[in-house]
């Protein structure tokens, strides 16, 4: 469960060892794969905690900032506009974004409990902070990110892609699925 992860990795940072942050979580396959951009350039790994972008003009973070709104999404360079617009959608609710999380804080140790359905069966995705983020000056996240300094949107996107196997298998897809599966 969450909470024994949570109290397993005591004052460490957890690196999910099912979705690590490298190729693989990018494209399943990486050697067989034909896939193009967006997933074939460089990119690298940042814990969210060492993103400046996701920090407020105090040096913190949070899961959720202010209200959630519609507003908050923004698309990044991965294909999965319906997927953000389910999750804009469920927004006109926003009790029920905030209950996907098992925990609505920040952790140092950087591992959050996302709830989600999957072939009919609700679990809880643990995911890490570890987020795909561009190289070089532009060292912010790639994909999905908030519209501030909020992480709620980056950790839905990232269990979504861990329960499809990588970021590539989300790449297209359909609305009422993922509305159904949140």
């Amino acid at each position: 469960s969450f909470e024994d992860i949570l109290a397993s990795v005591g004052d460490g940072q957890f690196t999910d060892s099912d979705f690590p942050p490298s190729d693989s979580s990018l494209i399943a396959n990486w050697d067989n794969s034909d896939i193009g951009d967006p997933l074939r350039k460089e990119f690298q790994w940042i814990r969210a905690s060492e993103i400046g972008c996701l920090k407020d003009s105090d040096g913190n973070q949070k899961i959720f900032e202010g209200k959630i709104e519609p507003n908050d999404i923004k698309q990044g360079q991965l294909g999965d506009c319906y997927f953000l617009s389910t999750l804009s959608v469920l927004t006109e609710h926003p009790e029920r974004i905030m209950k996907l999380f098992a925990t609505d804080q920040v952790n140092p140790q950087g591992v959050y409990g996302i709830n989600m359905c999957k072939n009919g069966e609700y679990q809880t995705v643990i995911v890490d902070d570890h987020i795909p983020c561009n190289s070089g000056n532009d060292a912010g996240p790639c994909f999905s990110k908030g519209n501030g300094p909020e992480l709620w949107v980056i950790l839905l996107e990232k269990a979504w892609a861990k329960i499809h196997g990588s970021y590539e298998r989300v790449i297209g897809g359909q609305a009422h699925l993922a509305m159904r599966d949140l």
